[in-house]
């Protein structure tokens, strides 16, 4: 049942914005490999470059061939889409930041669940290790195709960051801080769409997503939190 809620949620578009009726392009695929990791990340360090230098717009792909050194078959292997490049790099930030830090605020038990999710929501929104204007054109990249952001992280079909703010939010309710008779797969996707996508959103334009993250967050928490 919680399974198919959050499908259909995502089916209606309750998180992200798709491209109309335009058939997707092959799903990214990691590699199995060592060969094929260092190729990818060949790759990927070459687009980033780019992307750092010229803008995602304006760079070619047979610019980022050359870089790489692979061949046009070997780039679409990996990143069947030039924006599939921007898609790995959240999922790198995904792994790296986003998940550590909410298990780190998690374990801190003088922390209180709301802050725990806010944490969250901003480690996800704010850069690391790319330059802030980047950073946003992957969360927009994210937002608007959350199936492929769930292929390269690997953990099944749904979006990653929904699944992690679900745990979260069944770790609140066992604490006694969030409603036991919520469904937390479709708060999660709530608090996506009326939180994390207006954060990323105001990180696009350049804007610290903290304060809005957190004006949003604050009605979504309401309808959250138990008495």
């Amino acid at each position: 049942m919680v399974s198919s809620k959050r499908e259909r949620l995502i089916d209606q578009e309750l998180v992200g914005y798709r491209a109309g009726d335009t058939p997707p392009a092959r799903m990214p695929v990691p590699p199995t490999q060592a060969r094929g990791f260092e190729k990818r990340d060949r790759i990927y360090q070459a687009a980033i470059a780019r992307f750092r230098a010229d803008g995602v717009a304006a760079t070619k792909v047979e610019d980022v061939i050359a870089d790489a050194d692979v061949s046009w078959a070997t780039f679409f292997r990996y990143f069947p889409r030039k924006g599939d490049v921007l898609i790995e790099a959240a999922a790198r930030h995904f792994r790296d930041h986003v998940r550590p830090s909410a298990a780190a605020a998690l374990a801190d038990r003088r922390l209180n669940m709301s802050t725990v999710v806010r944490r969250l929501l901003i480690s996800l929104l704010r850069p690391a290790d790319l330059p802030p204007s980047l950073h946003g054109a992957v969360l927009l990249e994210i937002f608007a195709n959350p199936d492929r952001f769930a292929a390269l992280v690997g953990e099944g079909p749904s979006p990653p960051v929904a699944l992690l703010l679900e745990e979260v939010l069944a770790e609140g309710q066992r604490r006694g801080e969030v409603r036991r008779d919520l469904d937390t797969a479709v708060a999660a996707l709530t608090v996506i769409a009326g939180t994390a996508l207006i954060g990323a959103q105001a990180a696009a334009t350049g804007i610290d997503p903290s304060e809005p993250v957190t004006d949003s967050f604050e009605i979504s928490w309401r309808g959250i939190a138990a008495d």
